[in-house]
C-alpha cells in the first residue's frame, strides 16, 4: 500500500453519525485485541487550550527523561503529526502499516452495516501504534466533547479538562452546563481530575460529577495557580518560580498551570523524579504551530487558530494588550457552523484594526462564512475577499513597518496558510 492510498482510506471513512455511541468503537478495538489496555494515558478534554496544554505537558515529560506519545487533532502540517513520539510525528511507513492492520477489521464491520467513522479509525490506529511501540505515557486529546468521543474507552491515569465555552453546540448542547456534562464524561473512578474550567456554571457540573465518582478534583485558582505578575506556579506541595513561556498569549498562563499540575500528578502516580530546572526549560522551549505563531517579522505576520468564540475572545484580549498602538489587519476565515457573527463582533472591538474576511479550500465539505452570510456586517473596516492569497498580498503591499497582520479563524485555514507562507 502507498502512503496516499492509506490516507485515502482514512479520509474516505464516514465522518459523523446522529446517534452518539461508543459501542462501535469498543467493537473495533475488541477485534484489534484491545490495544488501548495497559497504556498509561493522560486524557485531555476542553473547548480551548487542549493543544497548548498537551504541548507544555509533553515537553515537561521529555525534559524529565521519559518517552511520551501524543494524539492530537487536527493536524497543521501533515496527517502524521496526529500521532507523535517525543513531539516527532510518526513516519509514513508507520501510517501505512497501521492502515493495513485496521483495514480488514473495518471492512468486515462495513459488511455488518456497522461502519467505523474516520475519527474512530484514526483513534484505533493510535492505540495500536502505542501498543506496539510502547512509551512511558500517552497524552490523548479528545476530538469533540468527551462522553461519546471515540477516545473515551480508556482508564486514564489522570483526566484533564481545560476551559469550557460555546462550541459544537449542535452536538454538545446549547448551555455551558450541557457542554460541561459532555466534557466531564472523561472523568473516571480512581483517576484524579485536573480542571482549568473558569466558568462557574460549567465548573459546578465538573465538581458534581467528580464528587459522584469520588475522585480527587484539582481546580485552577483554588488548588493551584500561575501568577501572571510574579511568574510563579504554586500548589499545596510545590512552588516553581521565574517561569517563562514559549507560547504567546495571556491564556497560556492557564494552560501552563494546568500542564504543570498534571505533570506533578503524573510524577506522583508513576513515582518519577524531577527537578525545577527541567520544568523551566520545558516551559520556555514549548512550541505549538498555529497558536499565536510568528511566521514573518517584516511585516509581522502571526497565525492563530482562534476557531471558535472563546478562541477569538482570547485573541482579542492579547491583541489589545500586546499590540496596543499598532494598526492590526485581521485576515479571517470562519467555518459557517461557528458563532461567526459574535466572533466578528469581538474582533471589531480591537482599536485601530481592520477585518478582511475570506475563504479557503476547506476539507470535509464544511462551508465557510461567505459574503452572502455577512449582510450588514460589511463596512469600511470589514471587507470581503474570496481569495485569501490575493487578500494577503494586498495587505502586505499596503502595510506600514509597525503594522501587525493576524491570520486567524479555522485551524484548517491556518494549516493551509502556514503551508503556503514560503510564497509570500
Amino acid at each position: 500500500m502507498e502512503y496516499e492510498s492509506a490516507l485515502k482510506f482514512i479520509h474516505g471513512r464516514p465522518r459523523l453519525r446522529k446517534d452518539p455511541t461508543l459501542n462501535r468503537m469498543k467493537m473495533l478495538l475488541e477485534r484489534l485485541d484491545n490495544p488501548q489496555q495497559n497504556l498509561h494515558i493522560v486524557h485531555v478534554a476542553g473547548t480551548n487550550g487542549k493543544g497548548s496544554t498537551v504541548a507544555f505537558l509533553r515537553q515537561m515529560i521529555i525534559r524529565s527523561g521519559h518517552k511520551v506519545g501524543s494524539f492530537t487533532s487536527p493536524f497543521i502540517t501533515k496527517f502524521n503529526e496526529r500521532i507523535s513520539v517525543n513531539g516527532e510525528m510518526i513516519p509514513d511507513k508507520e501510517v501505512i502499516k497501521l492502515v493495513e492492520a485496521v483495514k480488514p477489521v473495518i471492512e468486515q464491520m462495513d459488511m455488518e452495516q456497522n461502519s467505523p467513522l474516520e475519527f474512530e479509525t484514526i483513534t484505533a490506529m493510535m492505540f495500536l501504534y502505542f501498543a506496539k511501540n510502547p512509551v512511558d505515557v500517552v497524552i490523548v486529546e479528545v476530538g469533540i466533547g468527551g462522553l461519546y468521543d471515540s477516545t473515551n474507552v480508556v482508564k486514564p491515569l489522570i483526566s484533564v479538562i481545560t476551559n469550557i465555552g460555546f462550541d459544537h453546540m449542535e452536538m454538545l448542547g446549547d448551555t455551558l452546563s450541557k457542554i460541561a456534562f459532555q466534557k466531564a464524561g472523561i472523568i473516571k473512578k480512581n483517576a484524579p481530575v485536573v480542571s482549568g474550567v473558569l466558568e462557574p456554571e460549567a465548573f459546578k457540573v465538573i465538581e458534581q460529577i467528580a464528587k459522584k465518582k469520588k475522585v480527587k478534583l484539582l481546580q485552577i485558582n483554588r488548588d493551584f495557580r500561575l501568577d501572571h505578575h510574579s511568574m510563579e506556579f504554586s500548589d499545596i506541595d510545590i512552588r516553581v518560580a521565574n517561569i517563562q513561556l514559549g507560547l504567546q498569549g495571556d491564556f497560556q498562563f492557564y494552560n501552563a498551570a494546568i500542564a504543570i499540575e498534571t505533570f506533578e500528578e503524573v510524577t506522583k502516580i508513576l513515582k518519577w523524579n524531577w527537578n525545577h530546572s527541567s520544568i523551566l526549560q520545558a516551559l520556555e522551549e514549548t512550541k505549538w504551530p498555529g497558536r499565536l505563531e510568528t511566521v514573518r517579522d517584516k511585516p509581522l505576520i502571526i497565525l492563530d487558530g482562534a476557531h471558535n468564540l472563546p478562541g477569538i475572545q482570547a485573541l482579542v484580549r492579547t491583541a489589545k494588550r500586546q499590540y496596543a498602538g499598532h494598526k492590526i489587519h485581521f485576515l479571517v476565515s470562519i467555518l459557517k457552523d461557528k458563532l461567526f457573527n459574535q466572533m466578528i463582533s469581538e474582533l471589531e472591538t480591537v482599536p485601530n484594526s481592520e477585518i478582511i474576511l475570506t475563504t479557503f479550500q476547506q476539507p470535509n465539505h464544511r462551508a465557510t462564512v461567505g459574503i452572502e452570510s455577512l449582510g450588514q456586517k460589511l463596512t469600511q473596516n470589514i471587507t470581503y475577499n474570496e481569495d485569501w492569497k490575493r487578500a494577503l498580498v494586498e495587505i502586505i503591499k499596503g502595510v506600514r513597518e509597525q503594522d501587525v497582520i493576524v491570520v486567524t479563524g479555522s485551524l484548517y485555514f491556518i494549516s493551509e496558510v502556514r503551508q503556503n507562507m514560503k510564497n509570500f
